[in-house]
């Protein structure tokens, strides 16, 4: 299932800026849709004004020829050549017969009346804005007055006013200042004849003044507009630059984060996939350790600033077929190239070295797994876990060591996952079982003591030895929950055993480091016991060592209470890690169980034995038992003896055996 986080980061990889290119396209088109439909509907009303004021000239000059006779035609026509001298909108008129014979023309031109095309009377007073008006009882057929041309009804079906012929010279040659100019004849029947008025129609840019008033505030807002998406598109394109260097960078050491590296190494991935000649890839972890101790001792910004070189070092010794980033704490991830295990081997220790040079002065340590990529894988985070397995599963102590991602170390991690979904069932369902190792007088050699010791009997995995899943437990903070569980066993066992009048001895229950955290442990522990009513000195309380280098002072307190409560406290596997006499000046014990390590290796066996005296000779004079575990031999048991051991606990006596075997036995 993807994390909210991981839609919050693909939604924002995904914003595009190809909306708001539409969005710009789209308001261009609908501003030039507006413009053209308003020029178009300009033109077309200055053209039918235009068409009206010639045809309102054509039917004054045909009113010059209403009584037009042969007496007087020359003056007639003198009359309007001197009014086509005025008017030069109007370039020649020219007079025929209804059959088509001329008569006369100012200009010696006659049109093609083949080609006229005729519009009825109503659409000319339709679209022109000359005013006629139609009077019944005229019996004139033109009358004028006040401006005002007057048809009557008789004539009105046979006068033909809007423009009836297109001249051959259509386009006329335009001046600067005209938009559009065309030449067309009006024809007006008079009487008997026809007369016919040739105008030059021409529409100036001052006639389109408003229209191109408005063009001009168009294209500002236009503009404007514009201006405002691009000033988006750069905004948009820097936020997106900026969002994009935010989303993949890393904030430490400035270079790619966690994210631009998958991208990249996804991308090598798949082209390699695709290439003929392939690469080896092998996915690489690596950790610098005691980074924490660094950071303490000279600052967290001094830290970071040492991350940073390390990338910068590490960067530079890619090439373009690699990728590198930091990951978090002290990590960086690879992607490295190789031709062969040992060469890459090789190229990690020259890595280190390099890495080492930074601060000659100090010794850095580093742990690496490696991953070697099969061809097809391409999940990065599920490679870069392979490689972070191989480098935890070789632990921290192999400090500056190179492990190889094997399918057991896969194993142990699903083992571990196991675990870690069963411990609570097994818990509830007693799974894990009570098994007790006798603890034997040296003196009498005679049952004096147990230990509890816990053995997992899984349903489905059987027996599980206690390796397998108290290091599990210790990391994930689950013994504190079975330590309670085992004390509370024995609490139990002794009260049943109490009830049924059986001799008991003291038995031992382990007290995990993890305990001493609680300041109230000690009211904790009795809480348990007390549940049970049994005696507090038939539990042996046994802590390790280690626990001592925690909070000391909570250490003390607790044993100071648990002693004073009655119980038996007991240190375990004293000598197994950094031993303290210290610990043993400080912390009021009753029992010293000496670690069976100091019995085991033939080549210091000898010195062995001595310290084994010594420190038994000094527990005695602190008034503490002294416990030997892990004894396998007679000589040891011998030895021991003379030593005036008080207890013994080992193979040599008895394994560990679940409690009806130990009934049996003692």
């Amino acid at each position: 299932m993807v994390s909210s986080k991981d839609k919050r980061i693909n939604k924002l990889k995904k914003k595009r800026i190809w909306p708001s290119v539409i969005g710009l396209l789209f308001i261009v088109l609908i501003f030039g849709v507006i413009v053209a439909l308003l020029l178009a509907a300009s033109i077309f009303d200055v053209t039918q004004r235009k068409l009206g004021y010639a045809a309102n000239d054509s039917v004054k000059i045909a009113e010059l020829f209403k009584d037009y006779s042969e007496e007087n035609a020359a003056s007639r026509q003198e009359l309007v050549k001197t009014y086509l001298d005025i008017n030069t909108d109007i370039e020649q008129v020219s007079l025929i017969t209804k059959d088509g014979e001329q008569l006369w023309a100012s200009g010696n031109e006659y049109p093609n009346l083949d080609f006229s095309y005729r519009f009825d009377f109503q659409k000319y007073e339709e679209f022109s804005d000359i005013r006629i008006v139609v009077e019944e009882d005229s019996n004139d057929m033109l009358e004028f007055e006040d401006g005002e041309v007057t048809l009557t009804t008789n004539i009105l079906d046979s006068v033909n006013i809007m423009p009836l012929l297109i001249d051959d010279d259509f386009f006329a040659v335009l001046d600067d200042n005209v938009i559009v100019g065309f030449k067309i004849w009006y024809v007006i029947p008079v009487n008997d004849i026809q007369v016919l008025a040739l105008n030059h129609i021409q529409i100036y840019a001052t006639d389109l003044f408003m229209m191109i008033i408005s063009l001009i505030v168009f294209a500002v807002i236009l503009a404007f507009f514009v201006l405002y998406y691009i000033v988006s598109f750069i905004s948009f394109l820097i936020s997106m630059r900026r969002t994009s260097k935010i989303l993949y960078t890393d904030m430490v050491t400035g270079g790619d984060n966690w994210l631009q590296f998958v991208k990249k190494a996804t991308s090598k991935l798949k082209w390699n996939r695709r290439r003929r000649h392939k690469n080896n890839y092998a996915m690489v972890h690596l950790r610098i350790y005691k980074y924490r101790s660094f950071c303490t001792c000279f600052g967290v910004r001094e830290g970071e600033g040492l991350i940073e070189q390390f990338y910068l070092n590490l960067k530079e010794k890619l090439s373009k077929k690699e990728a590198i980033s930091h990951h978090e704490n002290a990590e960086f991830g690879l992607l490295l190239t190789y031709t062969d295990e040992q060469e890459l081997v090789a190229r990690l220790e020259s890595i280190q070295q390099g890495l080492n040079a930074i601060l000659p002065s100090m010794k850095m340590h580093f742990g690496i797994g490696v991953y070697l990529i099969a061809q097809g894988e391409k999940d990065i985070d599920l490679l870069y876990n392979n490689a972070l397995l191989a480098c935890e599963m070789s632990g921290e102590e192999n400090e500056s060591r190179i492990a190889f991602f094997n399918v057991e170390m896969n194993k142990q991690k699903l083992w571990e996952r196991k675990v870690e979904d069963d411990m609570d069932r097994a818990l509830i369902n007693h799974e894990f079982m009570v098994y007790l190792q006798p603890k034997i007088s040296t003196g009498e050699e005679r049952l004096a003591g147990a230990e509890a010791l816990v053995r997992w009997i899984h349903p489905t995995e059987g027996f599980i030895p206690p390796n397998k899943f108290i290091p599990i437990f210790e990391r994930n903070g689950f013994i504190l929950k079975l330590d309670d569980y085992m004390l509370e066993e024995i609490a139990r066992q002794q009260a049943e055993w109490i009830a049924n009048g059986r001799n008991i001895v003291p038995i031992s229950v382990n007290l995990s480091r993890a305990h001493f955290t609680r300041e109230d442990l000690a009211e904790h522990i009795c809480s348990i016991v007390d549940r049970y009513n049994v005696p507090h000195n038939v539990i042996e309380l046994e802590l390790t060592e280690s626990a001592f280098f925690d909070d000391k002072k909570a250490l003390l307190d607790t044993v100071s209470k648990l002693r004073n409560a009655g119980f038996i406290v007991s240190m375990d596997d004293f000598g197994a890690g950094y031993s303290s006499l210290n610990s043993l000046k400080e912390l009021q014990l009753d029992v010293l169980k000496i670690d069976a390590d100091f019995f085991r290796g033939s080549g210091s066996e000898e010195r062995g034995m001595l310290i084994v005296s010594e420190v038994i000779g000094l527990a005695k004079k602190l008034n503490m038992k002294i416990v030997a575990e892990g004894i396998e031999t007679r000589e040891q048991v011998d030895f021991l003896a003379e030593q005036e051991c008080d207890l013994i606990q080992g193979y040599f006596f008895a394994k560990p055996m679940p409690i009806h075997e130990f009934v049996e036995k003692y």
